[in-house]
């Protein structure tokens, strides 16, 4: 579908050691599998350009994603999801049916809780070199968001996608934070045989395989011996 769509994310590759950013892969996920025409813009974190005077024009807090739709200009990641949703319904992100509609909106907004674990473990690592890293604070900071994982653990355990058999934006959430966490050396298959499966699905959908990090084949192990 044709449209005015830009999206501002940073390069990945100026973010240290996750070499992404989760909330934007995210929305390009849903422009994506919304088949929607969009250009990026990618933003160096070091340089400062996400905080430059046409940026805080379009966004005041200087931070990303940000989407801009013509002189419409969305920040917030659920409110990039929910502008998309309902300026581009087709093809829908969001179950139609009122029971699957509520559940995928509880989930979407419950993964902000995996969101805020998840980030407080990968600040940790990106913002401490390697020497400097404490295996004891890496695993203090691993916890909660363990804790998270097993609610997913069990939710992917009782259907294929959060919210039914199809994917809702509350997957694209979970899933960007778990890739993330994959990447840095989680392992799943033996802790987490649910979310591996799931992580394994969302890998070959199109929107993961045409936006997927500019990641090393061989995962870091920051986080291979955690709690």
């Amino acid at each position: 579908m044709r449209s005015n769509l830009t999206l501002y994310i940073p390069e990945y590759s100026t973010i240290r050691a996750i070499e992404c950013s989760p909330p934007s892969w995210m929305v390009q996920l849903a422009l994506e599998e919304k088949e929607l025409d969009y250009e990026v813009v990618r933003l160096s974190f070091p340089d400062g350009e996400h905080k430059s005077p046409e940026m805080l024009a379009r966004n005041p807090r200087g931070t990303v994603p940000v989407l801009t739709d013509g002189p419409i200009s969305v920040y917030e990641t659920f409110a990039i999801l929910d502008y998309i949703e309902h300026t581009y319904p087709e093809p829908a992100l969001m179950p139609t049916n009122r029971s699957l509609r509520g559940l995928a909106l509880t989930r979407l907004h419950e993964s902000s809780h995996l969101k805020t674990a998840g980030m407080a473990l990968f600040s940790y690592i990106m913002n401490t070199r390697g020497l400097d890293l404490d295996p004891d604070e890496v695993d203090r900071r691993a916890a909660p968001f363990h804790d998270e994982l097993f609610f997913w653990e069990y939710y992917y355990g009782v259907g294929k996608y959060a919210a039914g058999t199809q994917v809702s934006y509350a997957d694209l959430s979970v899933f960007t934070y778990l890739a993330t966490a994959v990447h840095l050396g989680l392992p799943l298959d033996e802790r987490y045989p649910n979310l591996a499966r799931f992580y394994e699905r969302m890998k070959k959908r199109i929107a993961v395989v045409t936006t997927w990090p500019p990641w090393k084949p061989t995962p870091y192990r920051y986080l291979s011996e955690t709690c």
